[in-house]
């Protein structure tokens, strides 16, 4: 009696609080409240977020393990996904579609299936869309390009079919793209309102011809390119970043813009490098002091100095330019060295790097806290005895 009451109180409740409630349910718990009265039938009908994610497949492969072949699994599954879309009524908000091991073939042969779903969804008033497929299995089609309504889209593991038409995403502030092949795009994007894309591991980033005159936060990690001398699309307006986050690629990417001859109005520069940031790009400048004078308006620096671990001692003498390339830059404050295990290069390194910038007013050294070797009293102490050529730097060890 008393689930009962409590029941028909929650059922009282404006439709938009019941769709809110039923949207931090897995899709499959929420699709079962469409029992309890018409009222829940209605809202499970017109839910705004549907998220075909990890749960919901587990959940349709554990209901029917005496299915004899994975692939009818995979059946059962895309059947319910096509009933719930064709059934449902009003907006989608939300919209998360997450299909891995079931094998490239299997993908591709349901491309269709997915074409329509994203072409329904896209005519629903969607405002986020996240998929994630197996790597190059799917081939995007463009009416997610032309989505007047999306805000938000992360896309993991497909491929970006050309597009031969002026496309245009008027609501999007963020994007994000992951194992995504671009090919040939034809056309540039027109992305107004971008504050955030991400590059994570992808193909051939050149050819996503976006502008984004807004953009403020820019992420590349891992990414590869086929093009000869070309990393980075040549419209993609970069002098609004303040925010620049790289992991590896970052000798194309100073090699791109030592080529294009401007500087970078970043405040916030994040590195996490797998190659070594001390390799002379030319005669006189390693890819550390590059980058630096490119953003001379530089107030914020994290460096990971995971790159270190491998660097000889005296190859450490290459970042004497550092000093050189710290005369341009009068606004660093703020300096975060990520994964310190105290090994002598490390020291060094941090040695240089407090020696140079007169203006720094913090430090903050994080250890390594998976690194099995004890950190002596010595270290620390000797960390926070350097040399510092600012008289208002406090250094802090995490």
């Amino acid at each position: 009696m008393a689930w009962g009451r409590s029941r028909d109180r929650i059922s009282q409740l404006p439709a938009d609080i019941l769709d809110h409630i039923l949207g931090f349910l897995p899709i499959q718990d929420a699709a079962k409240t469409a029992a309890l009265s018409s009222i829940w039938r209605d809202v499970w009908l017109s839910l705004t977020q549907l998220n075909f994610d990890d749960g919901f497949f587990c959940y349709i492969y554990r209901k029917h393990r005496h299915a004899i072949k994975y692939g009818k699994k995979l059946a059962v599954s895309l059947y319910v996904i096509n009933k719930v879309l064709l059934l449902h009524k009003g907006t989608i908000r939300k919209f998360v579609l997450n299909i891995y091991n079931v094998g490239i073939h299997a993908i591709r042969s349901r491309s269709y299936d997915f074409d329509q779903w994203l072409l329904l969804v896209t005519r629903k008033g969607v405002e986020e869309i996240y998929i994630s497929f197996e790597k190059e299995a799917y081939r995007l089609p463009s009416c997610v390009f032309s989505c007047s309504t999306l805000k938000r889209l992360h896309l993991y593991g497909v491929a970006v079919e050309p597009m031969n038409f002026p496309c245009r995403l008027p609501n999007v502030a963020s994007l994000c793209f992951q194992w995504v092949d671009f090919g040939p795009i034809n056309c540039a994007i027109d992305v107004p309102v971008l504050e955030n894309l991400s590059f994570l591991s992808c193909e051939n980033i050149f050819y996503f011809n976006i502008a984004a005159p807004k953009l403020c936060s820019l992420t590349i990690e891992s990414c590869s390119s086929n093009g000869l001398g070309k990393f980075l699309s040549v419209n993609l307006y970069l002098r609004s970043i303040s925010t620049l986050d790289l992991v590896g690629s970052v000798k194309e990417f100073v090699k791109e813009f030592t080529r294009i001859g401007f500087q970078l109005n970043v405040e916030y520069l994040k590195l996490s490098c797998y190659e070594e940031l001390y390799i002379q790009s030319d005669k006189s400048f390693s890819v550390l002091a590059h980058l630096l004078l490119l953003c001379p308006k530089l107030r914020k620096l994290d460096i990971d100095l995971f790159w270190l671990r491998s660097v000889a001692t005296e190859c450490m003498n290459t970042l004497s330019e550092l000093h050189v390339a710290a005369q341009t830059n009068k606004m660093l404050h703020a300096l975060k060295l990520i994964s310190f295990r105290g090994s002598h290069s490390e020291k060094l390194f941090i040695k240089k790097l407090l020696a140079s910038f007169s203006t720094l007013e913090m430090v903050v050294i994080v250890r390594d806290k998976n690194y099995c070797k004890k950190y002596t009293t010595g270290i620390m102490q000797e960390l926070l005895d350097l040399h510092v050529a600012s008289t208002k730097t406090k250094i802090i060890i995490d």
